[in-house]
């Protein structure tokens, strides 16, 4: 008797790390179209906020990263409807 093996996940999204990498590694194969920036912030010891590519400067960061929490946002009030 044998037994398929079946992967859940295809990433522990537990581990930032890997997390990040797998994100690094969809923006390389073009999966979000073109990148120009991107925002992250990393809570360890203290807070940290980071961005990166062509519009990098605080306030586009802050902008982008407001817009991610405002995305998410609705996506939960909208959710019981």
């Amino acid at each position: 008797m044998s037994a398929e093996v079946v992967h859940l996940y295809e990433a522990n999204f537990r581990d930032p790390v890997a997390v990040l990498r797998r994100i690094a590694d969809a923006i390389e194969d073009g999966d979000y179209g073109a990148v120009a920036t991107v925002g992250v912030v990393v809570l360890g010891d203290r807070m940290e906020v980071f961005g990166g590519g062509m519009d990098a400067e605080d306030a586009s960061i802050a902008l982008l990263l407001h817009s991610g929490f405002l995305r998410m946002s609705r996506a939960i009030e909208e959710h019981g409807r």
